[in-house]
């Protein structure tokens, strides 16, 4: 089985909700992608803070960018960037259908690093590093 991993951030559309309704959200999107995503063993993470989402899929080619596809067409986000996307060896995210990283400073921070004008060299470095911060992050909360 040939990998292969996406990457992108998008503008959240939810900051404007209550804390109630947008944990509601979150929450929605969580079951619904760890259902979608085990049907098709694609693995992944979502990163959500206050004003973005940041998501990896790995998987094989045609389900992540069939996943992708409905993602961007998702209402509760806008202005996708497409960080990274391409062929793997080994999955970084093997035990989660989709692991989530909620709203943190560090987080910020990351989202940062990788938004705004960059050239395609600096957004895959620094796309790469993002995606290494998603990894442990999750390592560093996983028992």
């Amino acid at each position: 089985m040939a990998l292969f991993r996406l990457a992108y951030i998008s503008t959240s559309l939810l900051a404007g909700r209550s804390a109630a309704r947008r944990g509601a959200a979150l929450a929605d999107i969580l079951l619904m992608s760890r259902r979608n995503n085990e049907a098709v063993h694609v693995a992944g993470a979502l990163l959500a803070t206050e004003s973005n989402f940041a998501q990896v899929l790995e998987g094989e080619r045609a389900d992540v960018e069939t996943i992708y596809a409905r993602i961007a067409t998702d209402p509760r986000h806008k202005d996708l960037v497409l960080l990274l996307a391409g062929s793997l060896t080994a999955r970084e995210f093997p035990q989660w259908s989709m692991a989530f990283i909620g709203p943190s400073h560090s987080a910020d921070e990351a989202v940062q690093r990788v938004a705004g004008n960059l050239s395609a060299t600096e957004r895959g470095d620094r796309a790469r590093h993002f995606v290494n911060f998603m990894r442990d992050m999750l390592m560093a909360h996983t028992p």
